[in-house]
């Protein structure tokens, strides 16, 4: 139950070349690296009184040599201020390899995903061009390229070690869109959220040649009771959790582009069905709510899904309750906010909710918490208080009017 959910199963890298970004002149170094950003990040105010920026850079090595990522630098093009530097466990926490490999090193013709997080304090200017500074360690694979890469040869001409500026990312305008909550009542803990967890964010797949991130911004919403357990008795049981069959409301007045019911309920704990592109949300519900955002409610307990497509609801109305059906570990709400109407197709966009109270911190997300149902660790002067138009993020304790 450590992961309660892996929405998007199959993780795509694609090994492709780009042209160089533009962008002010920079000195020109050779690198046996290419990087290019997905996105450009639109800002979105967290709980934690700063400015989120959150987007990724492809990192494709596309040479016969071996590249070692040290660290990356990111900062304000215009200014210098550093927005967010990662390197030792901080880098290794950001960087996911192809065929999951572990570490910073990019063998030949391998490539890699950085999930960054520039941030500001609120208030403060905000970058018009984040740009990163890399360094990294060049080596050459073994004879057999099988084991431990060895020191380059000098007579290549290639230095070991290098740093190189560049890699201009756009920062968007458009700011972070604002919805009422999908839930109400005490104790929901904000799991696998913006903007450190790689669980939703992490889940790269490719559309049409595009690497997409639906759930860049995915929060799995789980109810501790009064005693700040995720469940009380047989963990087996949906009816133990308090989340299960909990009212799930529109968060915007729209109108329903899927809705879909008849899924079963999975029994916690318990191995699932092989999970599918198809299958994955399990009962779930996409509104259309404007302005091109659409919202997925995934997960919906068999029997409640209370619209159809084509309906329009107003922001309040329960439109299903939640469940444990398609790719889920336990009963819980999968909500997120994308710019097209397929879950997995479209890529995840911020939003805020226009009103919620912080009531902690999860401290740790242990085996106790989660196979045992022993009370959560929670520290509650963490992010503690009133939020107004603001994104709980991840572990998270929150209070919804």
């Amino acid at each position: 139950m450590r992961r309660l959910l892996r929405f998007a199963v199959l993780v795509f890298f694609a090994i492709v070349a780009f042209a160089p970004s533009p962008g002010a002149e920079v000195e020109a170094v050779f690198t046996t690296i290419v990087a290019e950003p997905l996105i450009s990040p639109r800002p979105v105010d967290g709980a934690d009184g700063r400015t989120h920026m959150a987007y990724e850079l492809l990192l494709v090595n596309g040479t016969s040599l071996v590249t070692q990522i040290d660290s990356i630098t990111a900062f304000d093009a215009a200014t210098g201020v550093t927005l967010g530097e990662w390197k030792g466990d901080a880098l290794a926490a950001v960087l996911r390899l192809n065929a999951h490999l572990p570490g910073v090193t990019l063998g030949p013709a391998r490539s890699a995903y950085a999930f960054l997080d520039a941030t500001v304090p609120r208030g403060a200017p905000l970058p018009k061009t984040i740009r990163h500074r890399i360094s990294v360690t060049r080596l050459m694979a073994s004879a057999d390229g099988e084991h431990q890469p060895v020191p380059l040869d000098p007579k290549i001409g290639i230095a070991s070690h290098a740093t190189f500026e560049g890699v201009d990312v756009a920062v968007n305008p458009h700011r972070a869109v604002v919805i009422a909550p999908p839930l109400r009542g005490s104790g929901w803990v904000d799991f696998n959220g913006c903007c450190g967890s790689l669980q939703h964010r992490g889940s790269v797949m490719a559309f049409n040649g595009k690497p997409i991130i639906a759930e860049r911004f995915a929060i799995d919403f789980i109810k501790l009771d009064a005693e700040r357990r995720l469940f009380v008795g047989p963990i087996e049981n949906n009816e133990n959790y308090p989340t299960y069959g909990v009212p799930v409301y529109a968060v915007a007045d729209g109108k329903v582009i899927e809705a879909t019911d008849g899924a079963p309920e999975r029994i916690p704990s318990k191995p699932r069905e092989p999970v599918t592109i198809e299958n994955a949300a399990g009962n779930h519900i996409v509104l259309d709510i404007g302005d091109g955002n659409f919202v997925l409610f995934a997960h919906l307990k068999t029997g409640t899904v209370a619209v159809k497509p084509g309906d329009r609801v107003k922001a309040g109305a329960v439109i299903a309750r939640a469940g444990d059906t398609g790719n889920s570990d336990a009963p819980h709400l999968h909500f997120h906010v994308m710019d097209g109407a397929s879950p997995l197709s479209s890529n995840g966009v911020p939003y805020v909710f226009t009103k919620f109270a912080g009531a902690g911190q999860l401290t740790s997300k242990n085996d106790d918490l989660f196979e045992k149902g022993g009370p959560a660790d929670i520290d509650s002067s963490s992010h503690a208080g009133p939020h107004m138009a603001e994104l709980p993020l991840d572990g998270e304790v929150i209070d919804f009017p």
